[in-house]
């Protein structure tokens, strides 16, 4: 009885490849160049088989693996005989001779990728040009409105010039002489300046003007603290208000000089900031005087005598700046006799109006 042929519509059923081997043997791994004389089971040689393979397997524990031996047989010559010289130092002590350099920070003949010698000196001379370049620009455009190397001679001062200033604006009606002592040349003895503040108790400094503006400050503040009114805007109100003074006094003194046509007078803006700063040492007076509690009629004498003693010493010495000498500079024109006493008068009128400043910044 023959067989009727599949008429089913579903698909044949699935049957699994059988597996068939490669009619070829796999190359051979390329051997180790060394020959290991070790004759231990787990060593390179004796773990490649007959078939080519090489079997791997742990060795056990305490023996060195092939592969670390195997990798050092690679090492140069020098590297063997650097390692066999050193002795043998325990983990974070020493650096591998290899890595010499990168511990030490340098080593001999390495260089960082992509830098070489030519490379580096011109980075150093391209950074040294552009930071001379930075400080030209600062020096020819910013001391052009602020002069540095003035405000620095100005604070050059010493502990001896300090008390004898001190003592000039407390008690300057005796004090001779007021004229300043000029700087002159050692080649051909011409005039180049001013004496700074340490070699001419007469030359104006902002070291005494500074510390005490700063004392003015906190005095105010100590005030306000003995009268249980202190908050901290005292503080900036204080200091607001001394230099609102300071800055309207020099205003007025540059505008008098340049109605008056005051020119070559030897005075600069920070000296005359510096005059206008030791009004606050009888300031300082007055209101320590006040804080002691002595009385109102030992208090207002204090201020009178601060204030004629601080007068005094603006009309001796500002007589220089509107008054030139003409032997101390040959650039000096004649004065008439009505520009002198103009001069003369506003001098007058600069020392007089210290008694509003000081009474206004008294009051605390």
């Amino acid at each position: 009885m023959a067989h009727q042929p599949y008429m089913s519509h579903s698909p044949p059923p699935l049957q699994h490849p059988k597996p068939t081997h490669i009619a070829y043997p796999p190359p051979e791994p390329p051997h180790t160049p060394a020959q290991s004389t070790d004759s231990s089971p787990y060593s390179q040689p004796q773990r490649i088989s007959q078939d080519g393979y090489l079997r791997y397997s742990s060795p056990p524990a305490g023996e060195p693996s092939a592969s670390s031996s195997g990798f050092s047989s690679y090492a140069p010559p020098l590297a063997q005989g650097q390692q066999s010289a050193q002795p043998r130092q325990p983990y974070g002590q020493g650096g591998t001779p290899g890595v010499q350099g990168v511990h030490g920070y340098a080593a001999p003949g390495y260089a960082w990728p992509g830098m070489n010698d030519a490379t580096a000196q011109m980075g150093m001379q391209f950074g040294k040009s552009a930071v001379a370049a930075g400080q030209e620009y600062v020096e020819k455009n910013f001391t052009r409105y602020l002069p540095l190397q003035l405000i620095k001679v100005s604070f050059s001062v010493t502990n001896t010039y300090v008390l004898k200033k001190l003592r000039l604006i407390l008690f300057p009606w005796r004090h001779k002489p007021w004229s300043r002592q000029s700087r002159r040349s050692t080649d051909n003895g011409a005039v180049e300046g001013w004496q700074a503040p340490r070699d001419d108790i007469n030359a104006p400094d902002l070291y005494i003007p500074t510390m005490a503006l700063v004392t003015y400050t906190l005095l105010c503040a100590l005030a306000s603290g003995l009268q249980s009114r202190f908050h901290p805007e005292v503080l900036g109100l204080s200091l607001s208000k001394a230099l609102a003074v300071v800055i309207t006094e020099f205003c007025a003194i540059k505008l008098g000089c340049y109605l008056l046509d005051v020119r070559n007078s030897g005075a600069s803006g920070v000296e005359l900031v510096g005059y206008g700063g030791y009004k606050f040492v009888g300031i300082i007076a007055t209101i320590v005087v006040s804080l002691l509690g002595l009385g109102k009629m030992i208090t207002l004498g204090v201020f009178i005598y601060t204030f004629a003693a601080n007068a005094f010493f603006l009309l001796r010495s500002l007589k220089y700046v509107l008054l030139p000498d003409a032997s101390v500079s040959s650039s000096v024109t004649t004065l008439s006799h009505s520009q002198r006493s103009r001069r003369v008068q506003f001098l007058f009128f600069v020392a007089v109006a210290q008694v509003l400043w000081m009474g206004w910044l008294s009051r605390v």
